[in-house]
């Protein structure tokens, strides 16, 4: 079978490409090459395609003066060597009745253009008057053009050898053996370079000149009776065995000499997508009059296209990838974690990305111009950065330095990753906080009934909330997928901090907030460390103003107006004189004088100390360092810093103010009269008498 394209005499004003055969090459994914024949008509080029394909019948064979194939014919079928395929093309015999020398010149152009290797195939021995029938080989020169500007790449014979195809010249019906001048044997290629091509003209200059090699083989008639000759194809059981034999050397020769179409300037093989595109841009040359076919602006048009259709098929082929990978498990985490247990947007992107640049740069490696290792490398670095930059447009932040991706394939993949992830995080969130917000909402409404009024202590408290909000951050972060996740937990803490301003309003919080943010870092770690102390303090301070009434088992006597003169115990016990001290150091206190009457102990002195510092600074935590910072103002020394533990600077300070006086108080103290009473010691008989 074959793509034909028939042409009456009228028709032939133009070549064109059959929609057939250019689905055929571009079906072909492999490096090519292609084996063309041309000739004189009627002289056996489609039977030896034919049989190169396989079969003596592949392209239809004439039986009568007419030449049977017009144009160029490819044949449907190709054969696979492995690394690569062979097409054949059968050309328009040359000199033949329905052509001129304008066609002649034009196909065997084209098929000069798009071959690796081409046979001229010819009847008998040739002389110097078969040269004068090729003469449009002479022409190729003039019909095609390496560069498109001349200088230093100026067309020359070498130039053309590098570029053109492999040349055989077939002699059909040889029966002598060729021979020098002299009658010595010699090969058909000797005899060919000296006895046909030694005269200087211009197809002989051409054939020699402009052909990457040439060569020359011989086959002997089929069969000498005609009527076999008639229909070769249906009595190949009749053909010469020395004929058979040779065509098989032939075929063998040409599978071992045939190559793949190179790209200009390249030493890579092209496939069937490429050659097809050359075909089409060399077809628009040859059919213009006014334009001649050039070899690199050709290629440099066609590896532009190639290469483009290349990327774009490769970039399908990313985004089909990714789909696959990506789109199914939205949302997902942008990088890979520690423990790399899940996948990674990133991850599969750059997976993706580089079996595509692998896959691009193996397609396009016949796309390449010849050029040295180094520029090599530059090109294939320039060709993998325009595919990438389809991929990924990145920017880098004027702030932070760091390169952002802004455009690209894969910020497509990153935003609907974000997105998926914003609303898979605040679902989440959203869920868990749940709980925590209905606590929050019964504890609220429970004192709007009755606990406001009545000081019922909440059910829910402040720290109960913190414990609740630690330990929500610990299962969102867990729970919660992709790059949304600290976006939403930054605005959703921030929605809660009302709910938290309304815990902390609850009775035994309102009071401490406002103590320790006035005094204090806002923090919340360090408002929850000073809280505690703040509770234990309290609770600390109420149990010494209880123990004072309640422990006052002691005789005093009355004091005058202006100065507590005399305290002394009836009872010689050590809480007795404890509890005198008591009582005689605040009512001294609270009158401004003390006497001295005898030593004081750690305990009372601690609780001198602590009177003093309640007293004057009301409002602040009881710390050795806002001891030490407001013992500075006074006539008081400290110990050394390291006796930090605050019982000992109270009691060192207590006992100094007990023996030097310095007491000055800036307003009364809030001690009562009633608070001072006389009772027996034996705890008998209590009688009160105020002072």
């Amino acid at each position: 079978m074959r793509n034909e394209v028939r042409l009456q005499p009228g028709d032939r004003n133009k070549l064109a490409l059959c929609r057939t055969t250019l689905e055929l090459l571009m079906s072909i994914k492999k490096p090519i090459a292609v084996l063309a024949i041309c000739g004189p008509y009627r002289t056996g080029k489609s039977y030896i395609l034919s049989k190169m394909l396989g079969a003596p019948d592949i392209f239809k064979l004439g039986h009568t003066f007419n030449a049977q194939t017009l144009g160029i014919w490819l044949g449907t079928s190709y054969l696979d060597f492995g690394d690569y395929a062979v097409v054949c093309l059968d050309t328009e015999g040359i000199n033949a009745p329905v052509a001129n020398g304008t066609e002649d010149i034009r196909i065997l152009v084209l098929a000069v253009l798009i071959s690796s290797f081409l046979i001229y195939n010819s009847m008998r021995v040739p002389d110097k008057t078969d040269l004068e029938k090729m003469s449009c080989f002479s022409q190729l020169a003039t019909n095609i053009k390496i560069y498109e500007n001349d200088g230093e790449n100026a067309d020359t014979n070498a130039e053309y050898k590098q570029h053109f195809p492999d040349f055989l010249w077939l002699l059909r019906d040889v029966t002598l053996q060729p021979a020098d001048r002299n009658g010595k044997s010699v090969s058909p290629v000797e005899y060919l370079f000296n006895e046909v091509l030694d005269d200087i003209n211009d197809t002989a200059r051409a054939l020699k000149g402009c052909f990457h090699s040439l060569d020359c083989l011989t086959l002997p008639p089929p069969t000498v009776d005609e009527d076999v000759l008639q229909h070769i194809e249906l009595h190949e059981d009749m053909l010469s065995q020395k004929f058979v034999s040779r065509v098989n050397d032939l075929l063998k020769y040409l599978r071992e000499k045939i190559h793949t179409k190179r790209g200009f300037g390249s030493s890579e093989g092209i496939d069937g997508h490429t050659l097809a595109l050359l075909i089409t841009k060399y077809l628009e040359a040859v059919n213009d009059p006014n334009t001649v076919p050039c070899l690199d602006s050709t290629w440099e048009v066609v590896t532009s296209i190639r290469l483009s259709a290349i990327t774009n098929q490769l970039l399908q082929s990313y985004e089909s990838e990714m789909d696959k990978e990506v789109m199914n498990y939205l949302p997902m985490e942008e990088n890979m974690s520690g423990n790399g247990s899940e996948k990674a947007l990133m991850s599969i992107h750059e997976s993706t990305l580089t079996s595509k640049l692998k896959a691009l740069l193996n397609a396009a490696k016949y796309l390449s111009p010849k050029l040295d290792i180094d520029s090599k490398a530059t090109w294939e670095k320039e060709v993998q950065e325009q595919f990438t930059t389809q991929i990924i447009v990145e920017q880098v932040d004027k702030i932070t330095g760091k390169k952002c991706i802004i455009g690209g394939i894969l910020h497509n993949y990153l935003k609907q990753n974000y997105d998926r992830s914003l609303e898979y995080c605040i679902a989440k969130f959203n869920l868990l906080y749940q709980q925590i917000r209905q606590r929050i909402d019964f504890e609220l409404s429970s004192h709007e009934r009755e606990g406001i009024k009545q000081h019922v202590p909440p059910t829910y408290t402040y720290t109960d909330y913190q414990d609740d909000k630690r330990k929500l951050e610990n299962d969102y972060f867990t729970s919660a997928i992709g790059p949304a996740k600290e976006d939403v937990w930054k605005k959703k803490i921030e929605e809660t901090k009302h709910d938290e301003w309304l815990i902390a309003k609850l009775p035994k919080f309102e009071n401490r907030i406002v103590d320790l943010t006035s005094q204090l870092s806002t923090t919340e770690v360090e408002i929850l460390k000073l809280s505690e102390n703040v509770r234990t303090i309290e609770r600390e301070r109420d149990a010494v103003k209880n123990e004072l009434k309640l422990d006052a088992y002691v005789t005093v006597q009355r004091c005058t107006k202006q100065k507590y003169t005399t305290l002394r115990p009836q009872e010689s016990s050590l809480q007795g004189r404890r509890i005198i001290t008591r009582v005689r150091i605040l009512w001294g206190l609270y009158k401004r004088e003390v006497e001295v009457v005898e030593e004081l102990g750690d305990e009372d002195a601690l609780l001198i100390g602590q009177t003093w510092f309640n007293h004057h600074y009301p409002a602040l935590i009881m710390t050795s360092g806002a001891i030490r910072a407001e013992c500075g103002k006074l006539n008081v020394e400290l110990p050394d810093e390291r006796n930090e533990n605050v019982d000992n600077l109270l009691v060192h300070i207590g006992r100094q103010l007990y023996h030097k006086n310095v007491v000055e108080l800036d307003k009364p103290h809030n001690l009562q009269q009633h608070d001072v009473v006389i009772i027996q010691c034996d705890n008998q008989n209590v009688e009160e008498t105020g002072l």
